[in-house]
This record gives C-alpha cells, sequence and structure tokens, in this order.
C-alpha cells in the first residue's frame, strides 16, 4: 500500500474513532434534534433533555425517554437548512449558463437572426434563471449526520 493509500485508511480510522465517543453526544445542544437508533432495531426521534455518561433522555413524541448508553447503537443530528443559498446559486448558476448559451446563439446567426441580434440573450438568461432556481429549490438540504456509533 503506498502512502495515498495510508493515509486514506488513517483519515477513516480517526472520523470513525470520533464518532464512537460519547462526548460527542453529551455536547449536543438541550432542545436539539436528533435520531436514536437502539440496538434492537427500534428508532426514536426527538428534541435532547439531558445527556449523562449512562443515559440519553429526548422528549419524542409528546413523551419523555430514557435511554441507555449501552443500548445506544446511532446517534444523528439534523443539519442546517441551506436551502435560500441553494436557490441563491441555483439562480446565478442558472442565469449564468443561460447567458452564455444565448451569446453563442446570437453570435452563430452572425447579425441577421429573424427576430434580433439578442434574442438568445433575452430569452435563454431568463430561462436559465428559471431552471437553476428550481434545481436550487429542489437540491438536498438539512440531512442528517451521525454524531455517535457505538462500537
Amino acid at each position: 500500500m503506498g502512502k495515498l493509500g495510508l493515509l486514506i485508511v488513517l483519515a477513516a480510522a480517526v472520523g470513525m474513532a470520533q464518532k464512537n465517543e460519547w462526548a460527542n453526544v453529551k455536547g449536543l445542544p438541550i432542545g436539539g434534534e436528533i435520531r436514536v437508533a437502539l440496538q434492537g432495531g427500534k428508532s426514536y426521534r426527538g428534541q435532547v433533555q439531558n445527556v449523562t455518561d449512562e443515559s440519553l433522555i429526548i422528549v419524542a413524541a409528546s413523551s419523555q425517554e430514557t435511554l441507555a448508553r449501552a443500548q445506544i447503537k446511532r446517534v444523528s443530528t439534523k443539519g442546517d437548512s441551506h436551502r435560500m443559498r441553494n436557490t441563491l446559486i441555483g439562480l446565478g448558476a442558472g442565469a449564468g449558463t443561460g447567458l452564455a448559451i444565448g451569446a453563442g446563439t446570437d453570435a452563430s446567426c452572425g447579425g441577421h437572426c429573424w427576430f434580433g441580434n439578442n434574442i438568445g440573450k433575452e430569452v435563454l438568461t431568463p430561462v436559465g434563471a428559471i431552471v437553476g432556481t428550481l434545481i436550487g429549490v429542489a437540491w438536498p438540504t438539512g440531512l442528517w449526520h451521525d454524531v455517535y456509533r457505538s462500537k
């Protein structure tokens, strides 16, 4: 195995070791949204109420649940929503792409276009902006990230 392969294996091991630390769970904010998967296959979704060295207390579906650390297989938190950012990026990228394609279309007609010399830019820029905005809105955001996995 080369140096690059060894570095990749070490990076993966460090990342996995960090997710095995209960301190990650103890550092979660009270009231933060989490998902908890237990060893037997049962799972809960709720808000953090309290974390001790031996248990996790959450409010799930209007009831308080005390989950023993030994039974917890995985704890995940929901990431921040970036929908507005993704929408604006899609708008800009789509408008830019539409403008570039429109400019290429206008240049290829050599000034003898039936509708005018800038019709490609005038039509394709807003079309690209609309398509890009729709893609930005639909882009997945706020996905779940594991903060703890049992060994």
